[in-house]
């Protein structure tokens, strides 16, 4: 099922569409097919449409200063932020968004919560990597974070991680919830339903506030990156509006 979570929204994702096109191109010969995936590739890379695109996505979120955030009874950090690199000789982690760990960090060492849970976020082409939860837990430790820190089982999409969490914590529990901005409508959506009381606290934003400069219409595979995320979690908001 998760492969299928992945694979699908590609074929509604910018690149999935050009492809298809292109497929139909090589076997219809109309140029019509080739303009429309010069046309999808032009906007879906403009950066002022891939900022716009992120501003709706994390419109109902602002970054939030820690003293404003009320006492929980624990503080949740999504999976998401790590990558594995080296070779069989040597490898290690990565942050590839530490914003949601050092949130995560901030967040107990103003006692905020007395509680912080990680999630062991595990898909099965990273089987041979150790799940998040437990490498941010001992990053956490090193760093002399105070409080209890705790590890879910392993999960493989937020759904899992909303459910795993309530393993850990009572029913009814107040939390801070600590993922990306474009995520988090989702995230909150989904630990609410499992009967938990949900502050956001939304970090990694995609948007920014720059002014327009003549550089915005030039193609970046950035701004593909912020459309495709877009796409994708639209996707996932309706299909568990849907399911749930």
């Amino acid at each position: 099922m998760i492969y299928l979570h992945k694979i699908l929204p590609f074929f509604l994702s910018p690149l999935g569409i050009v492809l298809i096109l292109l497929i139909i191109f090589f076997f219809n010969r109309k140029r019509f097919y080739v303009f429309l995936s010069l046309l999808i590739l032009l906007i879906s890379t403009n950066p002022f449409v891939g900022n716009y695109l992120a501003q709706k996505l994390e419109s109902s979120y602002k970054p939030i200063p820690i003293s404003s955030v009320k006492e929980n009874d624990a503080i949740v950090v999504l999976s998401g932020g790590l990558s594995k690199i080296g070779d069989k000789e040597y490898s290690t982690y990565e942050f590839s968004d530490p914003d949601r760990f050092f949130a995560g960090i901030d967040l107990i060492k103003q006692q905020k919560a007395d509680k912080l849970i990680f999630t062991a976020g595990q898909v099965p082409w990273t089987e041979n990597w150790k799940p998040e939860g437990f490498i941010l837990k001992d990053k956490a430790i090193a760093l002399g974070i105070p409080g209890e820190i705790l590890v879910t089982d392993k999960v493989q999409n937020t759904y899992e991680e909303s459910i795993a969490v309530t393993k850990l914590i009572p029913n009814n529990s107040s939390i801070i919830l600590v993922t990306s901005a474009f995520h988090m409508h989702r995230s909150k959506y989904l630990f609410e339903k499992q009967g938990l009381n949900v502050t956001p606290f939304p970090v990694d934003f995609k948007s920014t506030n720059r002014k327009f400069t003549f550089l915005d219409l030039f193609p970046t595979v950035h701004a593909l990156s912020k459309t495709s995320i877009f796409i994708r979690e639209n996707i996932g908001r309706l299909y568990y509006k849907i399911i749930m």
